[in-house]
């Protein structure tokens, strides 16, 4: 089915599955200078397999299959859409699962936290309102405070100490695992997600984006939109 509908990437970022204020489509820094795209085909595949993902398969196979397009199709992350939780101490085994994570209130607020690892380390701290900082909270002692280029093995302790603090232990009614380090091994909760999702590029003015739909703890089906600028 062809379609038209011209887009920014920053809107495909924001809207790539279905517009949850929580997800976030890759781990890079603010777009300056957004490229638009046209969708210009969208499939939705039911039956058999697309790029070796299975329909009906267990969703820890699929996982499997999409590691393995590190390899073959340069896929480099992968969105986990209302992944989220309540309780930090719940997250001790599962944190360092991921690359993107986002504390807030239940109802979204400007000041929520977005932090962001890369090899290891703590690459990136934003506020929703777009203010980058080098620590957060701002105005806590440096090496209480979770800090740009701070190990990410130093996390899970540092943020379980600030969520008993006030006023920050606001920030913890919302801790939503965004974006799934793909060489981490596989995070069962993730099962229970609706929807996972990637991009990936297929040629110099093209990309692809792939959704992938979860049910009972298998791949339901997948939806497929082709872009080009």
């Amino acid at each position: 089915m062809k379609n038209c509908t011209i887009i920014t990437l920053f809107t495909l970022l924001i809207a790539a599955a279905g517009c949850q204020k929580e997800e976030s489509f890759d781990k890079s820094e603010p777009i300056v200078e957004p490229r638009f795209y046209r969708i210009i085909e969208r499939d939705t595949i039911i039956s058999g397999n697309y790029l070796g993902m299975g329909i009906n398969e267990e969703a820890g196979k699929v996982y499997a299959v999409i590691q393995s397009l590190q390899q073959t199709k340069g896929v480099s992350y992968l969105n986990v859409v209302s992944n989220n939780s309540s309780d930090i101490t719940a997250l001790r085994d599962r944190i360092s699962l991921y690359d993107y994570i986002l504390l807030d209130q239940n109802e979204g607020t400007d000041s929520g936290v977005q932090i962001t690892l890369a090899s290891g380390k703590i690459k990136n701290i934003y506020l929703n309102s777009g203010k980058e900082l080098s620590q957060w909270p701002e105005k806590l002692a440096g090496k209480s405070a979770v800090r740009v280029a701070d190990s990410a093995t130093e996390l899970y302790e540092k943020l379980v100490n600030i969520s008993r603090l006030e006023p920050y232990n606001i920030k913890f009614q919302r801790i939503s695992l965004l974006t799934k380090n793909l060489n981490t091994s596989f995070d069962p909760v993730m099962s229970q997600s609706p929807q996972w999702y990637f991009a990936y590029t297929t040629g110099p003015d093209s990309l692809e984006v792939v959704k992938m739909f979860i049910k009972n703890d298998k791949l339901d089906h997948i939806e497929i939109e082709r872009l080009t600028n």
